[in-house]
């Protein structure tokens, strides 16, 4: 079983990743306008999938983070959705791991 000491630091490392990954989403464009050339048209659409990328990626980890949030407050962080314990090991590595490994 997880001590609470442990789950509050791994409730405000949630928070503080959540806060910055908020930040790089709102920093993201969907779409970027450089120019009307061949070959600025090109890079834009090069540009938009990397970002269109990086925003699904920050999406899901986001997703992941409220999750575990949302764990912390109903009592079951650090559990899997079968119920298994995550380790303590892992969730420092990654406060909102969802499996065992």
């Amino acid at each position: 079983m997880l001590s609470r000491e442990f789950i509050k630091e791994m409730e405000k490392r949630l928070l503080e990743e959540k806060n910055r990954l908020e930040q790089e989403l709102f920093v993201l464009h969907s779409h970027t306008e450089l120019g009307s050339g061949q070959d600025e048209n090109a890079e834009e659409i090069e540009m938009d999938e990397v970002n269109q990328n990086l925003i699904m990626r920050i999406k899901k980890d986001l997703a992941k983070i409220d999750k575990a949030l949302g764990k912390i407050k109903d009592g079951s962080y650090g559990t899997d959705d079968e119920g298994k314990s995550i380790s303590e090991k892992r969730l420092r590595v990654l406060p909102w791991a969802d499996k065992t490994i």
